[in-house]
């Protein structure tokens, strides 16, 4: 049985297609419409096509995957030890990959609002540096941060310095642009209303647009710390130090139980601060 929906293109005369509902033999009604569903159908089969022209160019032995899949326990098994014995050699490269991601933050986030300023198209004081720095910030986002880390470490050696100096620039160009999104979403008619008032452009800037958007700029924040607290544990595998230093040579020396003892605490950190964003955002929407 198929109902066609009374639409507002019957009451007008028109012809624009709308949801048909059709109810099937279970009882159960869904609604179709081509204009909607046929780009779904279209994204889909090109996935399809897709997924079956890359498994022919990377061809991957299945069969011997299903032979193997049996041993999966026997190696698994010695991996499941854990040993809090050496937790005091493991804490400090904790704290270092910990002070990598707050500094890196930290600066990032000074100077990406620096740039966000001169970004917003709102409040830029030329309209020709939006599309500029986009551009120089767009090309900075999309080389990943290990490279810029290995090319300080080249100058500065091994440490902490190299991976503080990558992260900070790959976070700048993701807080210009997230900065600049963030002030552009300010509402007009105040900015209007405080330049009519004689207020100056810096005035404006923290006593309207830098307090109406502060919800996202901590949001952004919070995501960015998170982001850069991981990079940080990745990056000691290059030679930055830190808890991925300690990480990469427990699981190639096989001391499983040094590593998982470092991986849990980096979960338990990323899981206690999860926590804590969450219920800095419950106070920030109570006070707003």
């Amino acid at each position: 049985m198929t109902v066609r929906a009374k639409t507002a293109a019957d009451e007008s005369g028109g012809a624009a297609p709308m949801p048909l509902m059709v109810k099937n033999r279970h009882g159960k009604i869904r609604i179709h419409n081509p204009k909607y569903t046929r780009p779904f159908n279209v994204f889909l089969l090109l996935f399809t096509v897709l997924s079956l022209g890359l498994a022919y160019i990377i061809p991957y032995d299945f069969g011997r995957l299903l032979v193997r899949i049996v041993n999966i326990g026997d190696a698994i098994r010695p991996l499941l030890t854990i040993d809090f014995s050496e937790i005091d050699l493991i804490l400090p490269f904790f704290y270092q990959t910990l002070s990598v991601a707050v500094l890196s933050t930290i600066y990032s986030a000074l100077i990406g609002l620096f740039f966000a300023v001169f970004m917003a198209r709102n409040i830029t004081p030329n309209k020709f540096l939006p599309p500029i720095l986009a551009a120089i910030f767009t090309f900075i986002r999309a080389i990943p941060s290990f490279v810029f880390v290995l090319l300080v470490l080249v100058s500065l050696g091994f440490g902490s310095a190299p991976a503080i100096i990558g992260v900070t620039i790959s976070s700048t160009a993701f807080f210009a642009r997230a900065f600049a999104h963030a002030f552009e979403e300010v509402d007009s008619g105040t900015l209007e209303a405080l330049e009519a008032t004689g207020a100056n452009r810096i005035k404006i800037f923290f006593s309207a647009i830098l307090p109406s958007a502060l919800t996202m700029v901590i949001a952004w924040l919070t995501v960015n710390f998170e982001t850069n607290f991981h990079g940080a544990t990745i990056l000691g595998v290059v030679g930055a130090g830190g808890i991925g230093h300690i990480i990469a040579m427990a699981f190639g020396s096989n001391r499983f139980g040094r590593a998982w003892v470092a991986v849990f605490a980096v979960v338990l950190f990323t899981y206690a601060f999860e926590i804590s964003t969450n219920i800095l955002k419950r106070k920030l929407k109570g006070l707003g």
